[in-house]
């Protein structure tokens, strides 16, 4: 099927911008596991990965409900009450998050006892519910400003303000001789806060040019905000689940190593989360006027896009993995088996196409959850018995393995609302 030239420039100024974010982050990486090695690296990535859950945590599923409401108050032409709406959400998520976050603040010691078997992590479950607060801010405006066709400027503010931030000031801590540990979370917490204020500042002029009519905001509670939060949590966890699991059955430093493979993996989901951007507000859009042609049309654009895409990392993450890992040190060239694993899973992702989006934009949120949930119990399983038994590689192979069944699964499912919505479209016809 050929794409349409104004839709493919759309989706590349998009992934251009997101480019510029994608490779801030790996020059991040590159220069932290470098600094660090990779003991150092294992840690960043326990705190990216805390810091992450406790703001899905406290977000309560408002990111993707955000984007789904401005999506569809701008196709009903009531784009004017956007603004009032994402205030009073940010105002929800923030307040209740910073009661929410003085628990990992006083009781971080036992929490890293419990989740990572290390008092001495104590520290860093700290600095990731401070920058959880940032996060979730953050993560909010991003969702609203794609949803109000601002897509460059929330992928700017999500991906490419937090590297920039912390690699402008990580020479200060190095000459100053201020690199511990500690000193570079904060750091990174600090990077998030900027971000946060930088989207703010960007969804203050993308708010006051929305056109349509003004009148009340939707409210900002809602039942569906609970399944989407459930599955919210449940899809962090779910991508996350290899490093919680991982400090039981591996040392800090091969933690490190899975870190950069991981890490090196996760860059792809840059073309879904790029996509997601484009396409998420316009299936919210096509689902609001029950357009199940516009639909179709849109998940099989996303197949395209991502496959098309994901073509290069394909190949340079099977046939380069072993300088591509050398770059971030030599004691990472380890991980390439770890690499392949990851790349067939996230083949299969690449394939299924923005399946997962397709769900929640149709309100079919709760699909989702329990795919999320059935799936991730299985891996979680198969993650407990694989590192028993094979340590890092076989909690490798389970979370491969997982990740292919989920999408494989909520593809099914997208497949069967679509044809739902035909039945019900039929129906009501005379």
């Amino acid at each position: 099927m050929r794409i349409p030239p104004r839709v493919l420039r759309k989706t590349l100024s998009a992934l251009t911008v997101r480019g510029v974010g994608l490779s801030l982050q790996i020059a991040m990486s590159v220069v932290i596991a470098r600094l660090l090695g990779a003991e150092g690296m294992g840690l960043y990535t326990l705190y990216v990965t805390w810091l992450v859950l406790f703001a899905d945590a406290i977000s309560i599923g408002m990111p993707v409900y955000a984007m789904r409401t401005v999506a569809a108050l701008g196709a009903r032409g009531q784009g004017a009450s956007a603004d009032a709406f994402v205030r009073r959400a940010l105002a929800l998520v923030m307040l209740g998050g910073a009661a929410a976050m003085l628990l990992p603040w006083f009781g971080a010691r036992p929490m890293a006892e419990l989740v990572a078997g290390d008092v001495d992590l104590a520290p860093a479950l700290r600095i990731a519910a401070v920058g959880a607060l940032a996060f979730v801010g953050l993560r909010i405006l991003a969702e609203t400003l794609k949803a109000a066709g601002a897509v460059q400027r929330g992928l700017f503010a999500e991906a490419a303000t937090i590297p920039l931030v912390l690699l402008a000031a990580l020479p200060a801590l190095v000459l100053l001789d201020r690199l511990q540990d500690q000193s570079l979370l904060w750091l990174h917490a600090a990077s998030v806060g900027c971000a946060f204020l930088v989207a703010a500042a960007l969804w203050r002029g993308v708010s006051r040019r929305l056109g349509g009519e003004g009148g009340r905001a939707p409210p900002v509670i809602s039942p569906a905000l609970w399944p989407l939060w459930g599955g919210t949590l449940l899809n962090v966890a779910y991508v996350n689940l290899p490093i919680l699991v991982l400090p039981h059955f591996a040392s800090v430093e091969e933690l490190g190593q899975f870190g950069v493979a991981f890490r090196l993996i996760n860059l792809t989901t840059v073309i879904l989360v790029t996509l997601a951007a484009i396409l998420g507000p316009q299936f919210a859009a096509a689902y609001e006027l029950k357009d199940s042609a516009r639909l179709r049309l849109l998940l099989k654009r996303s197949q395209q896009f991502s496959l098309l895409l994901f073509l290069p990392p394909l190949l340079a993450f099977t046939l380069l993995a072993e300088p591509l890992l050398g770059i971030f040190g030599a004691e990472f060239r380890d991980a390439r088996p770890l690499l392949w694993i990851m790349t067939a899973g996230q083949l299969v992702n690449a394939a299924t196409g923005l399946v997962g989006y397709l769900l929640n934009m149709m309100h079919r949120e709760r699909t989702e959850l329990r795919i999320l949930l059935g799936t991730g119990v299985a891996m979680s399983v198969g993650m407990i018995l694989g590192g028993t038994i094979a340590g890092v590689l076989g909690v490798t192979l389970a979370y491969s393995a997982g990740l292919m069944l989920k999408n494989l699964l909520s593809f099914g499912f997208s497949l069967r609302s679509l044809r739902q919505l035909d039945a019900a479209d039929s129906a009501q016809r005379p």
